[in-house]
């Protein structure tokens, strides 16, 4: 969960105007994962008979949505001037690239099983180690921190189970990684509007600094 922090570094302690609290910039994108991961999951649950052809594309746009809300969230991060999270600052770009790129591929080029399998897998499991890693660098830094670990932990999971289950069909295929989009989805969702709430929570604070303690 996003920690009660306003923008890692300490960067609000320096001087000169006030800054926008970051967290206005994350819940947004934050929000955008969690609604894409439970529409993908509450599709997975109650379609009992996916064709391999509509599984592709149902998992292929998944993948395009998730990208494209990392693609969001790097623009916002790009815009405000105190985060610091120096080379790694365009690391949600490059997962988030892959993620759309995955998905066309997986649309275009996934006529068969296996190689649906293969694609889906690989694109989770790049995507999933390179949020992890991110996550654990800025655990305790920065308020998306601890979410990017739980995030790139449990899509690497995803990958590897939709290796396991691949001769069980598509079903399988596409409920394994919908579990892992219930996960994802909520404590996104969650994520988003605790940030939200405690971005407002500092504003308050910061405009009325009497009432603090």
């Amino acid at each position: 969960m996003p920690q009660s922090i306003p923008a890692p570094h300490g960067d609000e302690s320096r001087p000169g105007p006030r800054r926008a609290d970051v967290r206005h910039d994350l819940w947004a994108p934050t929000l955008v994962r969690a609604v894409v991961a439970l529409v993908f999951a509450a599709i997975t649950v109650f379609w009992q008979e996916p064709s391999p052809a509509a599984g592709r594309w149902v998992m292929a746009l998944f993948l395009v949505g998730t990208g494209l809300s990392a693609l969001f969230l790097q623009v916002r991060l790009n815009r405000n001037e105190s985060v610091d999270l120096g080379a790694s600052r365009g690391i949600p770009q490059s997962y988030g690239v892959l993620y759309v790129l995955g998905g066309a591929l997986t649309a275009v080029v996934a006529t068969s099983n296996w190689v649906f399998v293969l694609l889906s897998a690989v694109v989770l499991g790049l995507c999933g180690i390179t949020e992890l890693v991110l996550g654990m660098r800025f655990r305790g830094e920065f308020p998306l921190g601890r979410d990017w670990t739980l995030c790139g932990a449990i899509t690497v999971f995803a990958a590897m189970g939709m290796v396991l289950v691949e001769t069980l069909g598509t079903k399988a295929e596409l409920g394994v990684v919908g579990g892992a989009a219930i996960l994802i989805g909520v404590t996104q969702l969650i994520a988003a509007l605790s940030l939200r709430h405690d971005a407002r929570a500092a504003d308050g604070t910061a405009a009325h600094p009497s009432r603090e303690g």
